[in-house]
């Protein structure tokens, strides 16, 4: 009789363990490790350092194959590698970007301006430049966290 306990522990504990833990991963362990509080609407020719930066140096188009700036400020709560996923999209079309895995950044509030290569056109296309950054926070979630669309237009190379 007092090896009860122990065989009903060791028949019921560990599925209610697992499903404990895994409702913790589902509806607790949600917050994503990125929070972006600033996204600037438009590329800029070169990196900027603030919000008056980002507007004065304020591109809306260039020539197809150039390098221009996106500036955010974020904060990361959460020290997660993740996996950025962008794509160039245009009316009938969408270009995609190779995905790009990035290593775990220091906790705290910033702001980065990321380079961004154009791709060439022909002839001159208006197009949205859409990023997504994933994460896997747990194993059994992976959560998204979008930035605004860039609108751009990008001119022919003659």
């Amino acid at each position: 009789m007092k090896n009860i306990p122990a065989i009903v522990w060791l028949l019921l504990g560990p599925p209610w363990a697992i499903f404990m833990l895994v409702c913790y991963w589902y509806f607790i362990d949600t917050q994503p490790p990125l929070i972006i509080n600033y996204s600037h609407g438009h590329f800029t020719s070169e990196p900027a350092t603030s919000r008056m930066d980002a507007a004065a140096k304020e591109i809306h188009s260039v020539l197809g194959g150039s390098t221009v700036w996106t500036y955010r400020e974020l904060c990361v709560v959460r020290n997660i590698p993740g996996t950025l996923k962008a794509r160039w999209d245009a009316e009938a079309f969408s270009w995609t970007v190779p995905d790009v895995e990035f290593l775990p950044s220091p906790l705290g509030c910033r702001s980065v301006a990321y380079a961004v290569i154009v791709p060439t056109s022909n002839p001159s296309r208006n197009v949205s430049y859409k990023t997504n950054r994933e994460y896997q926070v747990n194993p059994i979630l992976r959560i998204s966290v979008p930035a605004p669309p860039i609108p751009l237009t990008i001119l022919a190379n003659k």
